[in-house]
């Protein structure tokens, strides 16, 4: 990866979080920074006022690994043609949307034992395989990354 495509990838995350949190916001409910942030502020006994920090931290990191593992596996797509590498690599951001969201549920638990400082869980939930508005949100954050990361620079580089 260049250094433009790591500013581009590291852009994207941070666009993809955003646009993640206010999906979230339009759709009703809890935010995922806010529901981490007081899970793991109140279960880990940090203090409720770094809530919002550790909420947003967690949420940003998530995004920064689910971007950059999506910008690494685009980068083994063949390059040529073009419109072989827009659908193979949107095909790869529905597919991560897909896998992320399957294992939520396990993620979250996870993240917050381990930074409450509980250790592992002893049992984990099950897999979200539902169609529904986490699915819809998974797509659309992959969504964003793969038209910041792949769309907008094939299609600048062809002009």
């Amino acid at each position: 990866m260049t250094r433009r495509s790591i500013a581009r990838t590291l852009v994207a995350a941070v666009v993809g979080s955003l646009a993640f949190w206010l999906f979230q916001l339009l759709t009703g409910g809890v935010t995922i920074p806010q529901y981490l942030g007081d899970q793991i502020a109140g279960q880990g006994g940090y203090p409720l006022t770094l809530a919002p920090l550790i909420g947003w931290g967690v949420h940003l990191g998530v995004s920064l690994s689910y971007a950059f593992l999506f910008a690494v596996l685009a980068t083994l797509l063949p390059p040529k043609p073009l419109g072989r590498t827009l659908g193979l690599s949107l095909v790869l951001a529905g597919l991560l949307g897909w896998i992320t969201t399957l294992v939520t549920a396990p993620a979250i638990a996870v993240t917050i034992n381990l930074l409450s400082r509980k250790g592992f869980p002893a049992q984990l939930p099950g897999l979200n395989t539902d169609i529904d508005l986490p699915l819809y949100n998974h797509l659309f954050f992959f969504g964003v990354i793969w038209t910041l990361t792949v769309l907008i620079p094939a299609l600048r580089r062809r002009a």
